[in-house]
């Protein structure tokens, strides 16, 4: 008698023993989960990394849009194509230049879609495609946030079919606008200063030119 009450104690001390275990394990889980959810990423599992890795997508993702120019090789009369589909403008500085063609393959060296000629210069206030001379030709110019000028060599985008691009155009810091001047033989780009002087820089940018300009 004395045997079944001593085996049938052992078993409940078995079973409670057992029970205490099985408590104790659930708890631990319950722990790795709420660590989890304390440390899941709040903004969709983007991390830093991901962000840094393509610089030039980080700028189209985050930034805002100011200005876009497309249609750059539509309606083209006596001018000659660029090779470029699109420029566009955002709020951080950045002109990011979609190119076609043989300027696409001069320039795109991976997967990127885009080129950002400017990228050395500066923050870009606006930007534009302008007329320059008598011959066809376009330069893509830039006005900086610093007051200067930066423009692209016309001749060798349609030429040799790359970005060349000249800083501090008129060697200034003050200007605050950029127009053209067309009269009959030819368009000149004019650099507004912020006291309101007209700065003709054609002569400024140093471009080799066409011989029908060196010539008329």
């Amino acid at each position: 008698m004395k045997k079944k009450y001593l085996s049938i104690l052992a078993m409940i001390m078995a079973l409670v023993l057992m029970v205490s275990m099985t408590a104790c394990g659930n708890k631990d889980e319950g722990g790795a989960d709420g660590g989890e959810t304390v440390t899941e990423d709040a903004t969709g599992g983007d991390t830093g990394a991901d962000k840094d890795s393509d610089s030039g997508a980080a700028t189209e993702k985050n930034a805002e849009i100011i200005k876009t120019i497309d249609g750059i090789d539509e309606d083209l009369g006596p001018r000659l194509p660029l090779m470029i589909e699109s420029i566009t403008l955002y709020d951080d500085g950045t002109v990011a230049i979609v190119p076609l063609d043989e300027l696409k393959k001069n320039e795109i060296k991976g997967d990127e879609t885009a080129v950002y000629p400017f990228a050395d210069s500066g923050e870009v206030e606006d930007v534009s495609v302008t007329d320059y001379g008598n011959g066809g030709y376009r330069t893509v110019i830039a006005l900086m946030k610093d007051g200067t000028i930066s423009a692209v060599n016309g001749r060798a985008l349609v030429e040799d079919h790359i970005f060349a691009v000249m800083d501090n155009v008129g060697s200034r810091d003050n200007f605050v606008a950029i127009e053209t001047e067309t009269d009959e033989s030819a368009t000149s780009i004019i650099g507004i200063t912020d006291d309101g002087q007209e700065i003709v820089l054609d002569y400024s940018m140093n471009f080799d030119e066409p011989e029908s300009e060196q010539n008329p």
